[in-house]
């Protein structure tokens, strides 16, 4: 019965969700307001008085699709005052979807009811040729205009495999999140007398006397067990210290390297240094646990400054440190990701209009305001020169590193089971499975899949030529067909 009304509950959010989507002309007897409540997802027309539109009966609605809610209330203001001054015959139907994010736009795209445009980040991990394949999303290098390519660098943010593939541009990023930070209480770090951590060893001693002191109200570490805890900032403590699951200079998948940090969050879980029930919780409870401040170390990337500002606002003080490495050394890049772009859908009725509303949130006026309220880092050195660097608030501690950097794409595979940084989570928890059993089936089903995948031609081998762990996107990248 139970799973029954999951069923029925996803069904029923999808069917809300589609009848949300598509690009046309404004029935003057509709509010326009969408839907809201169902799970992970708020439909609204910013701007709407929820009077009826017969004012703009003549207006093109352009459906906009994102996954983000820490910069809801900007992307509304900025919305509602473009949907009353614009004169180009375009209303925005702005429509947040957070869960299932990617299958939802492709469930939407394959019912014929893809939003116009859709919110893109290099961390939704999308497989941009996947997308291309199935008509998902459509080039735009003939939309973008001479402004847009100026205040957004268009030809220095163009990454093969994420945002390009050869010469067509699929969206173009705005902004920069950075790489993940350990995130503290400063009261429960002061309690317990400890610092922030620099090796993996000392991460695991913190946390046991952070609870310790606690007495069973407050914690040592949270994890969001449910929201890819391992790609959230576990996996940057590989990057900084030297591994990847990807080699690129033998263009094969390895996860040898990441035994310590599976060892040191599974001892974290035997030791009871874990908030209860984190390997069951989503991100936004995690995030209101820490905010409440019955957790010391959280780590996120640069979302958390707005989210621990705006949305969970931390009741004691909290700071952002670096990520442990194994050694203390910093041997390797933490991956940071170009986001805030928007894709156009092959699907958008009006490609023009939809075009207008991506030239928008591209503009220097738009994207000002947005940097300067903590949403994003700047990714073009045109906009960080246009900031005023005192109004970013809490998003200044996490301004990049000399280490952070975009790494080279890594060829999309299916392998068998779940993918990596799950499986590698499930090894770390007390009950998982045996840790060199699971890696060492990660390297057999991955490397298995790049054969095949390469072989049926639908990827190639990548291998960096002159690669450096600490600057992965300064080499030259080769493509292999064997």
């Amino acid at each position: 019965m139970r799973k029954m009304k999951k069923l029925l509950a996803f069904v029923l959010s999808i069917t809300m969700l589609l009848s949300l989507a598509g690009c046309s002309s404004t029935d003057k007897n509709k509010s326009g307001t969408g839907n809201s409540g169902s799970s992970g997802q708020e439909g609204k027309t910013a701007g709407d008085t929820g009077s009826g539109n017969a004012g703009n009966a003549d207006k093109t609605v352009v459906t906009v699709w994102s996954n983000n809610r820490h910069d809801q209330s900007y992307m509304e203001k900025m919305i509602e005052e473009f949907n009353k001054t614009n004169t180009l015959g375009i209303e925005i139907k702005y429509v947040i979807q957070t869960d299932n994010y990617v299958n939802m736009l492709t469930i939407a795209s394959t019912s014929g009811q893809s939003p116009d445009i859709f919110a893109i980040s290099g961390s939704d991990e999308i497989d941009l040729q996947s997308f291309v394949d199935s008509g998902i999303v459509a080039p735009i290098n003939e939309y973008l205009t001479d402004t847009f390519k100026t205040v957004n660098e268009v030809d220095k943010v163009q990454y093969e495999g994420l945002n390009v593939i050869g010469d067509k541009i699929y969206w173009v990023p705005t902004g920069m999140r950075s790489g993940s930070r350990l995130i503290y209480n400063t009261e429960l770090f002061k309690n317990a007398g400890v610092n922030p951590p620099k090796t993996v060893d000392e991460l695991v001693t913190d946390a046991a006397a952070i609870t310790k002191a606690g007495k069973g109200k407050s914690y040592g570490v949270i994890f969001p067990g449910q929201s890819s805890p391992f790609s959230r900032w576990l996996e940057g403590i590989a990057q900084m210290s030297g591994v990847t699951a990807y080699d690129y200079v033998k263009g094969e998948f390895n996860f040898d390297n990441f035994k310590p940090i599976v060892q040191a969050v599974r001892k974290m879980f035997d030791e009871g240094s874990t908030f209860p029930g984190t390997a069951s919780m989503k991100i936004d409870p995690i995030r209101a646990q820490f905010a409440e401040g019955n957790v010391g170390i959280h780590g996120n990337a640069s979302q958390e400054a707005g989210v621990l500002t705006e949305q969970f606002p931390m009741k004691g003080e909290w700071a952002v440190a670096d990520l442990p490495t194994y050694t203390g050394e910093v041997k390797g890049a933490l991956a940071i990701t170009p986001n805030f772009g928007w894709a156009l859908s092959s699907q958008a009725k009006d490609a023009q209009k939809a075009m207008s509303v991506i030239d928008y949130f591209g503009s220097e006026e738009f994207l000002k305001g947005y940097l300067e309220g903590g949403y994003s880092l700047p990714i073009s050195s045109y906009m960080k020169d246009k900031i005023d660097t005192a109004k970013v608030g809490r998003m200044a501690d996490f301004s990049l590193k000399e280490y952070e950097d975009v790494y080279p794409t890594v060829p999309a595979v299916t392998p068998e089971g779940v993918n990596y940084q799950d499986a590698l989570w499930n090894a770390c928890l007390p009950d998982g499975l045996d840790i060199d059993e699971t890696i060492a089936a990660l390297n057999k089903t991955y490397n298995k899949a790049l054969d095949k995948a390469i072989s049926m031609g639908k990827v190639k081998r990548l291998v960096v030529e002159g690669y450096d762990p600490l600057h992965p996107s300064k080499g030259t990248c080769t493509y292999l067909t064997k």
